[in-house]
């Protein structure tokens, strides 16, 4: 089987299915890709775009070719000598009666054998013993009144439709005998009163849509009430939801899973041990030995956080290393001239810890009520009969727990086992109490001392706080304070924090080799399906950071002239630095490209935006006209003659600056596919991607100009001269990935070396060595305006007095190639920066074997 060595993530849906797929996989193995990464592929929800929302996991999707589409993808991999890499979903599924085992539980409630598989809290105050189903578009009382809710008879039956969603109802509440069912439903039509009776002996309760955030009784994904959680902890669940990917690795079609949102599962280590042994089992049916097949995670990590040392698995999807990327690629000491920027926009002098943790207070009072209040019911029924606790109310308790979750700095802890995990939550214990009464820090003492005791009611209790802490971190920080805070809009990425501007390059490299050390086969991500702006994006974002009194002045110019046009951003100053540095990131390098299409794309990422903020507007109850406001400024700065002359005003600054963002992104690929670790390219990443959040970052693929890109014998040199088409990025990635390809050992084990750099501090100067093998990169992380002086194409020209100063004889006399143009470089050369980047963003210098000099 080929070894993991660079894989792809493709997004499967019905309009990019397997055959389509299976299409490209001869062009992804000449780029030099080993494996194909897929988006879940088990049959999920009517049209659904991502997969996520899986209805049925123990088959494969219809509407993406069923097994002999995937059969037929699997065939073409392996005939090109390539893996397959599955996403699979064992948190959640939907919550929608084409899922066969929710509509059991729906028909049947706790009677259904499917009554425990799912994460429901039967007994939840108010909900009589029944499903809390909140899909009503409108109250009951009105949807009874104006024939919102019917009854109909089915193939299974007589069951309820309103609008669109068919819901079966309990065979104890209708006749049984069938000829009877057309007289009886009749009958119920003509009744409302017959109706809502016989709503109520159902095993759910229907309920408008607006109680989920305060009602629900069920675990859900983050907040979202039409995915519900799933008890994969218990046996028969597990072996149901895997039963699929198991089942494709014996038959020899899948080489590794990608776990989704493995933060959700009660016991992430323990579900990655019985996974691992599950997965070395099924691969020995297909041939593999133990370990040969991968297991990587989604595990969003925190500055200082690591993954758990005993988790069975090959490492994460790759958000750790997009944080550190970026972030080496920022200006240091730029912070605080980019807070003083955004005071002034904002009029907060708030830093983003204050930010996200009001976030986080105002989602656990919202829509994540209902998992807070199911967690202090367990917490009462642990203190209730306690006389060391008698005099703390509930409500000492439940502020306690909120100021506890608040200033909690991690996604969760894993049941409290390791030193880290008592490390973050004593972190977390000591911030809430600054914030409570003496009363309250006395409920706080007692919730961390139950949290840590060492009994089977504590452990359940653990699980549920933990269930909390993850989906709490992802709707405060990601979907709300990422959109209220944007002083660095580069730095609000999944994974990152935006307290955090800029990170030395000693502090990278020394990440980059504890996880060669640790995680060596973890994933190296610059883009995924979930990031916030694409990575070209970012980087020219990060440019800002080398300039930012030049920014300053654009801002406010920008500003001046909205306003001497009549027409100045009708958003709050905030929300309007974030919508300039959107446009920023995302505007077009080709003139003929600042279309319609454009301004409607960043108008889709405006109204989200808003509503992700929650301040302008919100999902839940959007505001339309002032998002309306502002679609129409959009338009108007898009399309009118009046806003001429901003259009033109920010095309200049684009294009002074778009330089430099496009050596950063050399810069960032570079580190990408030399560091320790396995590159993660995404869809479409070989070009320049400035895309948005999604679904703007999941549009289709060009892959016919990709395939031109990978045949294109334009010279590296000429390249960066006519760089905007994104020739020079394919270009790199190609002869990089493939280098890879044909030198698997000197990447897969030679440590990472930073060599030091004298008169240049810009520069970094990265070597791997193994087994007579090395390579030797530089990048110049510099995207200072200055530097640009005199610039040709992407190439400008660097100190001259620069030198290495630990290049010994040893690697002084070794055949050298620079990979990109091909130059061999004299020895007396090969410790000169400026020579060996030759005015480039990036210069990939190789020691030849035999048959590479003779090419």
């Amino acid at each position: 089987m080929n070894t993991l060595r660079a894989t792809v993530r493709l997004q499967l849906h019905a309009g990019f299915d397997f055959d389509a797929a299976a299409a490209q996989v001869d062009y992804y193995a000449r780029l030099g890709i080993s494996h194909l990464y897929l988006s879940p592929v088990a049959q999920a929800a009517a049209g659904s775009t991502h997969g996520y929302d899986n209805t049925d996991p123990t088959r494969i999707s219809a509407e993406l070719g069923g097994e002999a589409g995937f059969a037929r993808l699997s065939q073409a991999a392996q005939a090109h000598g390539m893996g397959i890499v599955l996403d699979i979903v064992p948190n959640h599924m939907a919550a929608s009666p084409a899922n066969p085992w929710w509509h059991e539980v729906l028909r049947h409630g706790r009677r259904s054998a499917y009554a425990d598989w799912f994460d429901i809290e039967w007994d939840a105050p108010g909900c009589e013993g029944k499903v809390w189903l909140p899909v009503l578009d409108r109250p009951l009382e009105a949807a009874l009144a104006e024939g919102a809710v019917t009854l109909e008879v089915g193939s299974e039956g007589p069951e309820l439709r309103h609008h669109d969603l068919r819901l079966p109802l309990s065979p104890l509440s209708h006749p049984a005998p069938a000829d009877s069912w057309e007289t009886w439903t009749e009958r119920c039509r003509r009744s409302p009163a017959r109706l809502h009776d016989l709503l109520q002996r159902q095993a759910y309760r229907l309920a408008w849509w607006r109680t989920g955030a305060d009602v629900v009784n069920y675990r859900r994904f983050f907040d979202i009430s039409g995915l519900v959680a799933l008890r994969v902890e218990r046996d028969e669940v597990f072996d149901a939801v895997h039963a699929l990917p198991l089942r494709l690795v014996r038959e020899g079609r899948v080489q590794g899973l990608r776990i989704d949102h493995v933060d959700g599962l009660a016991d992430p280590a323990g579900y990655l041990r019985r996974l691992r042994f599950a997965l070395d089992a099924a691969g020995a049916a297909a041939g593999q030995a133990p370990g040969t097949l991968t297991l990587h995670v989604e595990k969003i990590l925190a500055d200082g956080e690591a993954l758990p040392e005993d988790w069975c698995c090959d490492g994460s999807t790759g958000y750790d290393f997009m944080d550190q990327v970026g972030a080496v690629l920022h200006a240091e000491g730029s912070e605080p001239a980019l807070q003083a920027l955004w005071q002034s926009a904002s009029q907060d002098a708030r830093h983003f810890d204050a930010v996200q943790r009001q976030a986080r207070q105002q989602v656990l009072d919202g829509s994540l009520r209902p998992d807070l209040d199911r967690f202090l019911r367990q917490l009462q029924a642990l203190t209730g009969d306690d006389a060391a606790t008698a005099d703390l109310t509930p409500g000492m308790f439940a502020r306690a727990t909120s100021a506890l979750l608040v200033h909690f700095p991690v996604y969760r802890t894993h049941g409290l086992r390791s030193q880290a995990d008592h490390g973050w939550m004593q972190r977390a214990r000591e911030a809430a109490a600054g914030s409570l009464d003496e009363a309250e820090r006395s409920a706080l003492h007692r919730i961390v001392s139950l949290l840590a005791a060492d009994t089977p009611e504590s452990a359940a209790l653990r699980t549920r706080f933990e269930q909390v802490a993850a989906p709490l971190n992802a709707k405060a920080v990601e979907d709300t304070a990422f959109y209220r805070h944007a002083r660095m809009l580069s730095r609000n990425e999944v994974g990152s924090d935006p307290a955090r501007i800029a990170l030395p390059p000693a502090a990278f490299v020394a990440l980059a080799q504890e996880r060669g050390t640790h995680w060596p086969q973890a994933l190296l991500a610059v883009a995924t399906h979930d990031h916030k702006r694409g990575p070209d994006a970012r980087c020219r974002l990060a440019a800002l950071s080398w300039n930012v009194a030049v920014w300053q002045e654009q801002v406010a110019h920008w500003n001046t002239l909205a306003e001497q046009a009549g027409h100045p951003c009708p958003l709050p100053g905030a929300e309007t630095l974030m919508l300039w540095q959107t446009l920023l990131g995302s505007w077009p390098l080709r003139a003929e490209a600042v279309q319609s299409a454009y301004f409607e794309r960043v108008g889709d990422w405006l109204r989200k935006a808003l509503r992700e903020g929650k301040r302008v507007s919100r999902w839940s109850a959007p505001d339309e006209v002032a998002e309306q406001a502002a679609l129409q400024w959009i338009e108007w700065l898009g399309s009118h003659p009046a806003a001429g002359e901003l259009r033109s005003a920010m095309d200049a600054f684009v294009r002074s600056i778009a330089p430099m963002g496009a050596r950063l992104g050399l810069a960032q690929l570079a580190l990408q596919l030399g560091c320790p670790g396995v590159p993660d390219l995404y869809q479409g990443n070989e070009g320049w991607d400035f895309s948005l959040v999604d679904p703007d970052n999941r549009r289709a693929v060009d892959h016919e100009q990709r395939r031109e890109w990978l045949t294109d014998t334009t010279p590296w040199a000429a390249g960066l001269q006519e760089w905007t088409d994104g020739a020079p990025k394919a270009l790199m990635l190609a002869a990089m990935l493939q280098h890879r390809a044909r030198h698997p050992d000197l990447y897969r084990h030679a440590p990472l070396r930073q060599l030091a750099v004298k008169g240049d501090d810009a520069v970094m100067a990265l070597l791997r060595e193994h087994d007579g093998e090395a390579v030797l990169l530089l990048v110049d992380r510099c995207g200072a305006l200055e530097r640009a002086e005199g610039m040709d194409g992407l190439r400008c020209a660097r100190p001259s007095h620069a030198v290495l100063q630990d290049m010994d004889d040893r690697l002084r006399a070794r055949p050298w190639r620079n990979l990109l143009d091909g130059r061999r470089l004299a020895s007396t050369d090969i410790d000169r920066p400026g020579a060996l980047l030759d005015g480039g963003p990036v210069a990939v210098w190789v020691t030849e074997t035999g048959e590479e000099r003779g090419r």
